[in-house]
């Protein structure tokens, strides 16, 4: 499973980019660039040390005829800690959220943010090294509404991109590997099981096991050297129950997505993180008196950025959302 590849409805999500090789030797006997044998992977920053991020996403919702239907954006910053490695010298870190805005539009309009003060100094201790730590998050202190529903699913984002570079018992990313290297996890086709009672009941994401990981070259993202890694994961489904007052909503959908994760080559933190994949939806909603649901097909492209930012940058930003 990777962890943390969920969304809301589309569940995913990804871009592509490339950009000039760093630390590029040119070989004069040669006549051609020389790339380093190998280059580091593992995580590293030190502990007690913190890393300021913000995630934007957006998901565009399209009829069949290829109109707009809708659109979901979600803006977040947090702060993720290096703590000590844990007993079994697994990485851990602190997740805090600072700001979570949320915003749906049912219709061609852009959608307007609000802000879920919920999220606000919200907090979680996770190990990118544990291929069953999602399973493990604890969201009982969260509000029983949309909105935190929301927030939920979409605490995923935070680590969606170490859960495509980072070694679990699942996943054999060594510390450093040659560019080209590619890896695949062993455990096939998990289902990760979810709900937010009396919301949302006996939903499941079902991962395909149809995915890949390869380390693809040497990038400068921000001024800082990065390792570029990219990710496929495709045919996953989503399967999810709804209800919200006196509606019931079934969803079924079926995702594809690919990412790039830029990894700094001095420490293995993300620098940024891109992901964009397409969601095919199918829904059916009953509302009391009907006899027939409503049926509608549409398909969710969803993106998804995540970017480091410094100290500086995270509390102007702050400051602007207020």
């Amino acid at each position: 499973m990777k962890k943390g590849a969920l969304s809301f409805f589309a569940l995913a999500i990804w871009v592509f980019l490339f950009s000039f090789p760093w630390t590029l030797a040119w070989s004069a006997k040669q006549d051609k660039a020389a790339l380093p044998e190998a280059v580091p992977l593992k995580l590293r920053y030190e502990v007690g040390e913190t890393l300021h991020y913000r995630v934007i996403r957006l998901n565009n919702n399209f009829r069949m005829d290829g109109t707009k239907s809708g659109e979901m954006k979600i803006v977040t910053h947090f702060t993720r800690t290096r703590l000590p490695n844990d007993a079994a010298g697994r990485v851990q870190e602190r997740f805090v959220w600072k700001r979570f805005e949320f915003g749906q539009s049912l219709t061609s309009a852009p959608a307007k943010l609000t802000e879920f003060k919920e999220a606000g100094d919200f907090s979680l201790v996770y190990s990118v090294n544990d291929g069953d730590a999602i399973y493990k998050l604890d969201f009982s202190s969260l509000p029983r509404t949309f909105p935190g529903f929301v927030f939920m699913i979409l605490t995923w984002d935070a680590v969606t991109f170490d859960g495509l570079t980072r070694p679990t018992q699942y996943l054999s990313v060594p510390d450093t590997a040659p560019i080209g290297a590619e890896f695949k996890e062993t455990r096939e086709a998990p289902d990760l099981i979810f709900s937010y009672p009396p919301l949302v009941n006996e939903s499941k994401y079902h991962f395909s096991g149809k995915g890949w990981i390869r380390v693809n070259g040497i990038s400068l993202i921000k001024g800082i050297p990065c390792v570029i890694v990219e990710s496929a994961n495709l045919e996953n489904t989503v399967e999810m129950n709804l209800n919200i007052q006196s509606m019931s909503i079934k969803t079924q959908g079926l995702e594809h997505f690919w990412a790039k994760t830029y990894l700094s080559l001095d420490d293995g933190r993300i620098v940024r993180g891109e992901l964009v994949g397409p969601v095919a939806m199918v829904q059916d909603v009953r509302t009391p008196g009907r006899e027939k649901p409503d049926h509608s097909e549409f398909l969710v492209i969803g993106y998804l950025d995540m970017d480091l930012l410094s100290e500086a940058e995270f509390n102007t930003e702050l400051g602007k959302t207020k």
